[in-house]
């Protein structure tokens, strides 16, 4: 084993980072990037108030825009959506005008304006673990500032059959293969609820001595 000159190596985190959870909170805009080829804009969000405050300042969140990013299209059939979220953004930040700053180009007068989020857990497949799990809750909508109060949580956005094995195929698999995989997966999971079904069935009807 070789020694380590310990002085001059930073440490990293262990881990045990406090997640996210999944609900409504006051935040703001960090920044607003046009991706003209694909006709949309990405939008970085973060948290404004409360325990959670700066929550994707940390350094760990600096390569992974994903995870507090909202996608705003301007394709012909997402101007509506589009018209709605800048009227959101509007109602949060009396006195700003988000569309004049869109048509001007000035993506740059979005950042810190206020805004309402929703963050929502999403169940995605863990490449290492071979397994589907839910994951940390990721940006869902925005809403006005007024309604984050009473607006609860969402359940967990779950995939359909259709979304595994898309998610399937997204991680490497085939799609016959992506099939076969999630045809496994439910055999497995049908196997252990019928185990756990008996198991307690067999705990009721114990005979008594």
């Amino acid at each position: 084993m070789r020694n380590v000159k310990w002085g001059e190596i930073q440490s990293s985190g262990t881990g045990d980072y406090e997640r996210l959870e999944s609900g409504s909170y006051v935040g703001f805009i960090v920044s607003m990037e046009d991706n003209a080829s694909g006709e949309y804009v990405n939008m970085l969000v973060d948290i404004f108030e409360g325990p959670r405050k700066g929550y994707f300042s940390d350094a760990f969140y600096a390569n992974k825009p994903w995870a507090h990013r909202i996608v705003l299209s301007y394709k012909d059939k997402a101007l509506g959506m589009l018209k709605g979220r800048l009227e959101t953004i509007a109602a949060c930040n009396p006195g700003f005008d988000p569309f004049a700053a869109w048509d001007a180009g000035r993506l740059d007068m979005f950042a810190g304006r206020k805004v309402g989020l929703v963050f929502r857990s999403e169940e995605y497949w863990d490449k290492n673990a071979e397994e589907f799990k839910v994951g940390s809750p990721r940006p869902d909508r925005i809403i006005k500032l007024e309604a984050v109060p009473t607006t609860p949580a969402p359940e967990p956005k779950m995939l359909d059959d259709a979304g595994k094995v898309a998610a399937l195929v997204r991680a490497g698999y085939g799609q016959v293969e992506a099939q076969m995989k999630l045809d496994e997966i439910k055999a497995a999971a049908d196997a252990e609820r019928k185990a756990e079904e008996k198991a307690a069935y067999d705990s009721i009807n114990v005979p008594f001595v």
